[in-house]
């Protein structure tokens, strides 16, 4: 109990210090999540983190992975927009002394993207921007059921840009490059084994602070901009689920919230059966935003999702819906 308290206070600090640097908006790209499973359930992990997927949800979670195990999702459909998304990651657990490690790449990318001048001439047709994100994570446990969990995160990006150098009339075709590295802290507790209560087994907690301090420096353009730094705010992600076994079933559900910017409720939950065949759904509701004296509020994203596993291998589907457009994923897990 005195580790979990320590623990707590250092994240509490951290929470304190990281909100008074927090800069609007950057960083965004990582903030829509990875993994066909968690995000067939809107989005909630922090507390279930048993998979490989959860390097981004919670680092505390990689010692609930048995062995090796990798997985990839993909983005299958936008409307028709040339959206790039690829998430790969590959997390080891060495053993209960040592802990897990795990490492994942996450790329986002839009194609298609023309380049006007300021009297609207088309300059470049299609161009195509780019956000990746490289997680490098590892977790252990510091006491029996309670789990402490890093990811370091390097950031590389490059977008397309017309630039209008002094004393010019035309505009010249660009990119503007970023660099970046963060760093996100996450705790997990099977709370049955922390406290040696079998009844309470199924309950687990989880906390991921993310972008503990995160910042992103935008290149100089020469004639025009000597750069920017600015920081990415702080998300403070805190879960609760429980597991119930039912013979040859199992019922996960968990609810996650988000403190970003604004209150974002997650919940979801799935049924397995035998470990194989898994079916699941969820809700990500968004709180109001005030602004200019009124409250605006955005509907409410659901998703359906199922999955397969036979031996070492898996497939995961999501079918994410919120009022821009519907959205799906196609992940494939390996397990060693």
């Amino acid at each position: 109990m005195k580790k979990v308290l320590i623990m707590i206070g250092i994240i509490l600090a951290i929470l304190n210090v990281s909100c008074l640097f927090a800069g609007d908006y950057a960083g965004e790209s990582m903030a829509i999540g990875v993994g066909a499973r968690p995000l067939g359930m809107g989005g909630t992990f922090a507390a279930i983190a048993d998979d490989a997927s959860t390097s981004y949800w919670n680092a505390a979670g990689l010692v609930n992975v048995a062995g090796v195990e990798v997985s990839s999702v993909k983005l299958t459909k936008i409307n028709d927009l040339d959206t790039k998304y690829t998430y790969v990651n590959l997390v080891y657990n060495v053993s209960k002394d040592i802990g897990a490690f795990g490492v994942g790449w996450l790329r986002q990318a839009i194609g298609g993207i023309p380049l006007t001048d300021i009297s609207g001439n088309i300059i470049k047709d299609a161009t195509e921007n780019s956000d990746n994100t490289i997680y490098i994570a590892y977790g252990r446990y510091i006491a029996n059921g309670l789990s402490i969990g890093t990811s370091i995160k390097l950031l590389l990006g490059n977008y397309p840009a017309l630039v209008y150098s002094t004393g010019s009339s035309s505009p010249t075709n660009t990119t503007v490059n970023y660099f970046g590295y963060g760093l996100d802290i996450g705790l997990f507790t099977n709370v049955g084994d922390l406290i040696s209560v079998k009844e309470l087994k199924g309950l687990s907690l989880g906390v991921n602070v993310q972008d503990v301090y995160t910042t992103i420096t935008w290149d100089a353009i020469k004639g025009v901009s000597e750069g920017s730094t600015e920081q990415v705010a702080l998300n403070a992600k805190p879960g609760i689920a429980y597991r119930l076994p039912i013979s040859q079933f199992e019922i996960i559900a968990g609810c996650d919230v988000d403190t970003k910017y604004q209150l974002i409720i997650h919940a979801g939950g799935e049924l397995w059966w035998n470990k194989m065949v898994g079916i699941r759904g969820g809700i990500k509701s968004w709180g109001g935003i005030q602004s200019a004296g009124a409250s605006l509020q955005q509907e409410s994203d659901w998703s359906l999702g199922a999955s397969l596993r036979w031996y070492f291998i898996g497939v995961d589907y999501a079918y994410v819906y919120n009022e821009l457009t519907p959205v799906q994923y196609l992940s494939v897990i390996g397990k060693f």
